[in-house]
């Protein structure tokens, strides 16, 4: 009933993002020219950072464990499901998605999501370097490392936009890596319930404390950079930031959950964490576009696109909200079938 109920919500997702891209356009939004991002690019950064969090979880189950494991394995299905998500994000945001093989052709090396882009690439690679070489652990820390730089080649771009205050710190990038921790340690504990019950508990893994720690990391990221925000010239965006109910969402609550059965594999927490860091970023993104770049800038022309107020559209919530549900089933359904068939 679940999975049908998830396969129900990705299609109407699905056909609402064709929509987008392929007849409504820029319209079905609502994006401003202070406001050009929203949602979609929250998730877009959301699950490139879990990509990057699950590939590291496999190195630590590596480690931890008894060298290449099936969780291993599950950790760098999980990576490439959530990085192909991710770019489905913002292919879409970006309208044009068939248009995305243009930085390839003409790149731009100057350009940080250019490199990222290429990055993207190359794991994707590295990832296919694992499922069909034997040299797995040289392909497992190959993926670990390009997850790194694209994750910093993303929180580099935000960190150093001088002109968006809430992110101009080189806490940005930091907050990118806690994140992705928090993100990846927790989509895997959910796929690997999905698809065994038993596989966690079999390779002995304390994965629960992984994303404890990380969650607790990424929490102190962000006081330190309300502390130093608050005591800087953009106290008041950290301030909205920390007091709008996305910032937190279910982030407290599901930290409370955790924390009470830190050592025990449970599903609800993690999705739950999963779920809040989704608003995370979402609120990211919303609260960097709510200071003009320049002081009345929001005053000097009065139209309904001219402004720093931003709600995501429906259209932007059921494509969300679709696509997040495909995410789901995916796992739920196809990942299982491809680790049996790679244990085969």
């Amino acid at each position: 009933m679940m999975k049908n109920a998830l396969f129900g919500c990705f299609v109407i997702g699905a056909l609402a993002a064709l929509g987008k891209v392929f007849f409504w356009g820029e319209s079905a939004t609502n994006y401003g020219a202070y406001t050009p991002w929203g949602l979609w690019v929250g998730l877009y950064i959301l699950l490139v950072g879990t990509a990057a969090g699950a590939a590291w979880v496999g190195i630590y189950t590596t480690w931890s464990g008894r060298g290449i494991n099936r969780l291993t394995t599950l950790s760098l299905l999980t990576a490439g499901l959530s990085l192909t998500f991710g770019l489905a994000f913002i292919g879409m945001d970006l309208g044009k998605p068939l248009k995305g093989i243009a930085i390839f052709l003409h790149p731009s090396f100057s350009s940080k999501l250019a490199w990222a882009s290429w990055l993207y690439t190359c794991f994707f690679g590295c990832l296919a370097g694992y499922f069909l070489t034997k040299a797995k652990k040289t392909f497992l820390y190959l993926c670990g490392l390009l997850a790194f730089a694209f994750l910093m080649a993303e929180g580099l771009f935000f960190g150093t936009m001088v002109a968006r205050q809430l992110w101009y710190s080189w806490l940005t990038p930091l907050s990118f890596v806690t994140s992705a921790l928090a993100a990846g340690a927790a989509f895997v504990t959910v796929v690997g319930i999905m698809v065994d019950n038993t596989l966690l508990v079999e390779e002995g893994v304390r994965l629960p404390r992984v994303l404890l720690y990380s969650l607790l990391a990424h929490v102190g990221v962000e006081l330190v950079h309300l502390v130093t925000g608050l005591s800087g010239d953009k106290g008041e965006l950290v301030w909205s930031l920390w007091t709008a109910w996305p910032f937190w969402g279910l982030f407290l609550l599901a930290g409370a959950l955790l924390f009470k059965g830190y050592n025990r594999l449970s599903f609800l927490p993690a999705t739950l964490i999963f779920l809040g860091l989704a608003a995370y970023k979402y609120s990211f993104v919303r609260y960097g576009f709510s200071e003009a770049p320049l002081a009345g800038l929001a005053d000097a022309f009065q139209h309904s696109r001219l402004t720093l107020s931003y709600a995501p559209a429906i259209v932007e919530w059921v494509v969300a909200a679709g696509l997040l549900a495909g995410l789901f089933w995916v796992a739920g359904v196809s990942l299982p079938k491809l680790l049996a068939r790679i244990e085969a």
